[in-house]
């Protein structure tokens, strides 16, 4: 017996209908799976006083916090070092910007007496000079050594490790080796530019870069000039010769470079010693995946931009930000921002996200194992958060780079403004009110469920560590 003939339209559409229902159960289980995360999240807050809040107005950054968060430097109305809510050291004339060691165990800030200027490390003086480069003040990535540049008279020198380097007529900024054995910058003499390694002067040339070492320390590479042709030079050896050459970027082994080239009117990257594909401009430095299997650049034809990872351009947009330019961490997946006909969306593996008004700074973010990605972005001037695309509240401000995942990429954080408070959401739960939540050491995660962060309320500054649960 043939069932009614009402019933076959029915059965046609059969499929396409259980195909919503089972999008529809989906929707509802990740919509209360949601809202039981949210209510289940408890989060056990703890608040130490550290110190009154100085605000010297005659800094920028008159507060500097550790990387780790655990620490806080302030400079105090009269010219001296408040750390960890005690007065550190003397008073002096001036003090500058105070900088963290990367185990934010030492700290090290200029000051200047009597016209004379030195830096203060670990509460110690250095010799004075006439002039120290507040900016060129760096510890090595193993915290033990200290490097800065200083000046008497007309010549600039650099100060490794309380030692004095030769004089030049000029200094570039220090930079150490990944592995704190090796150091190196550009000097200038007589009109002659070139590369300082470990005390060692390099071949002098017309111009020359700013060193940059591999991620072992074995290999160092610059750009130099000399007539009007540019090249690389690699441990001393000069590479081939352009128009003109970039900054250049060792794969995470160290064995392969890539940098932006020009010939003529078009730009390219060499990758490996290979040029890739001519554009009219490469817009950002060539990055590696953390794999070193992939590499990705931002360039532009006829005023379009686009990205292009191993040879190959994505989607054309009216811009793209150079900046927000990053693979996962575990080199599967390539995110960025970009513009298109004046709103910003976010592209993940080529495929674009909802378009907003602005995508914040630092955005997008890849959770550590590469499988959560999040992103802040402003409608209508009020900001909120996009986790692994659903929309977060709206809020009148977020700090775009306190955005953070803690190592599981169970939770997210991130501090948020409304109605003139500012606070720490972790997975859509809001925490305490404070006047500020201090941005400059944002927010650590100590493990998978304790993060720290440094708040201030009443013009008082607290340490703040919350336990999720």
């Amino acid at each position: 017996m043939r069932p009614p003939t009402f019933i076959y339209p029915f059965l046609n559409d059969l499929p396409r209908r259980i195909i919503r229902l089972c999008l529809c159960i989906n929707f509802f289980y990740i919509s209360i799976m949601a809202l039981a995360d949210e209510k289940i999240l408890t989060r056990v807050v703890s608040e130490r006083l550290i110190a009154k809040a100085y605000y010297s107005p005659w800094l920028s950054e008159s507060l500097k916090t550790s990387p780790d968060s655990k620490r806080i430097a302030q400079i105090g109305y009269k010219q001296f070092l408040v750390l960890d809510g005690k007065v550190v050291g003397r008073q002096y004339d001036n003090i500058g910007t105070p900088v963290f060691s990367p185990n934010g165990k030492r700290i090290a800030y200029p000051a200047e007496s009597m016209g004379k200027q030195f830096v203060v490390i670990d509460g110690a003086e250095g010799k004075r000079y006439d002039i120290i480069r507040e900016e060129s003040i760096i510890f090595s990535p193993d915290s033990l050594r200290v490097a800065y540049v200083a000046g008497i008279g007309n010549k600039r020198f650099v100060v490794v490790d309380g030692v004095e380097m030769a004089q030049y007529d000029a200094i570039g900024m220090p930079v150490f080796s990944p592995d704190s054995i090796s150091y190196a910058y550009t000097a200038e003499k007589n009109g002659k530019q070139f590369v300082v390694v470990n005390g060692i002067e390099d071949k002098y040339y017309d111009e020359a870069s700013s060193p940059v070492f591999s991620p072992y320390g074995n290999r160092i590479a610059y750009a130099a000039k000399n007539g009007d042709k540019w090249f690389l030079v690699v441990n001393g050896k000069e590479q081939k010769k352009y128009d003109g050459v970039g900054v250049p970027t060792f794969s995470p082994d160290g064995k392969k470079l890539a940098y932006i080239a020009q010939l003529g009117e078009k730009q390219f990257v060499v990758i490996g010693g290979k040029p890739d594909n001519e554009y009219d401009l490469i817009i950002s430095n060539p990055i590696f995946s953390p794999d070193g299997k992939k590499v990705a650049y931002v360039a532009q034809e006829s005023n379009q931009q686009f990205v292009v990872v191993n040879g190959v351009p994505e989607y054309v947009y009216d811009a793209v930000d150079e900046s927000s330019l990053k693979f996962s961490p575990d080199s599967k997946r390539l995110a960025y921002s970009a513009q298109l006909r004046g709103k910003w969306r976010v592209v993940l593996d080529g495929v674009g996200g909802k378009f907003y008004d602005t995508i914040g700074e630092g955005s997008p973010i890849f959770s550590p194992n590469g499988t959560r990605i999040a992103y802040a972005c402003q409608v209508n001037y009020r900001w909120l958060l996009v986790v692994d695309g659903v929309e977060g509240k709206y809020y009148d401000y977020i700090d775009e780079k306190s955005v953070v995942f803690s190592p599981d990429g169970k939770y997210i954080a991130y501090s948020a403004s409304l109605n003139d408070k500012w606070f720490v959401v972790v997975n859509k739960k809001e925490g305490r009110k404070y006047d500020e939540i201090i941005s400059e050491g944002s927010i650590v995660f100590d493990s998978n469920n304790t993060i720290r962060y440094f708040a201030e309320r009443n013009e008082f500054i607290y340490m703040v560590e919350e336990r999720l649960k």
